[in-house]
């Protein structure tokens, strides 16, 4: 008898700028793998109406919501947050047993630091249990400022820093920098990198492995346009946990067509 695990892990799918087929797509290897570990890396909520790029427009949260009285601002938060909280949701009702992580992403504590500088007396009520149930739900979680949380064996999971302009390279300073193997969204690529030091461990060796595990978003859609280059991959990844210690994983790249082959089965929607 083996300890066993499988996971699934997913990144970036930036609710209400969200991939519909992406999310089907996501559900429909949720149900069949059906994974006793599930990892969201950030930015599952987009949270565009309190970001520096929308202050002082019409899309700002409080030009959007100006004649509205104190009474309103915390529901009025829950609602913007609603397509993230029914994507957190389903997951729990799809995977009723599987344990539930949350790394946050920058976009998705933008409302905390929105609500620390412009609705102060609302810091206390603003909380990812009060926006998305996460409490509730039984997720565990990290902020998007704390360091990369360890998950299995020599993985560590966090939404991710450095941004480069290739796929991989991303992951790679991140490795680089906290000196751990990592898991990582935030650049919407789909890249690995693996780094052998050959005398660690008293001459055994280490590999340090990185994964970004690319995006599940729609790329034309008006909160995505603030690029007109998107050099993305929509992708997602899933592991096996060989006796609760070593995650063998897998990238899953989704092609055009929303087809992809997850452990040998081909899914498609």
């Amino acid at each position: 008898m083996t300890n066993d695990l499988k996971w699934m892990i997913s990144s970036d799918q930036q609710f209400p700028y969200q991939d519909d087929k992406m999310i089907e797509l996501w559900f429909k290897v949720m149900r069949w793998f059906k994974p006793d570990v599930i990892d969201y890396l950030g930015d599952t909520d987009d949270q565009a109406c309190y970001s520096k790029y929308t202050e002082g427009r019409s899309a700002e949260f409080l030009k959007m919501h100006k004649d509205n009285n104190g009474d309103a601002i915390v529901p009025l938060m829950k609602h913007e947050a609603k397509l993230a909280r029914d994507f957190y949701t389903k997951t729990r009702k799809v995977a009723k047993n599987a344990q539930l992580f949350s790394a946050l992403g920058n976009h998705d504590i933008r409302v905390f630091d929105y609500v620390d500088a412009k609705l102060p007396d609302y810091i206390e009520v603003t909380t990812p249990e009060s926006l998305w149930n996460l409490d509730s739900l039984g997720y565990d979680y990290i902020y998007y400022n704390q360091p990369p949380a360890h998950r299995f064996g020599d993985i560590h999971v966090h939404h991710g820093n450095a941004i480069s302009q290739n796929a991989g390279e991303s992951v790679r300073k991140d490795v680089d920098n906290f000196g751990v193997s990592l898991i990582r969204g935030h650049s919407h690529r789909a890249g690995v990198y693996f780094n052998t030091y050959e005398l660690r461990n008293g001459g055994k060796g280490e590999t340090l492995r990185g994964y970004e595990i690319g995006h599940m978003c729609d790329e034309k859609s008006t909160g995505m346009m603030y690029t007109n280059n998107h050099n993305w991959q929509k992708a997602f990844a899933i592991a096996h946990i060989e006796n609760g210690n070593y995650p063998h994983i897998q990238l899953v790249h989704v092609s055009p067509d929303y087809s992809c082959i997850v452990d040998g089965k081909m899914f498609k929607v």
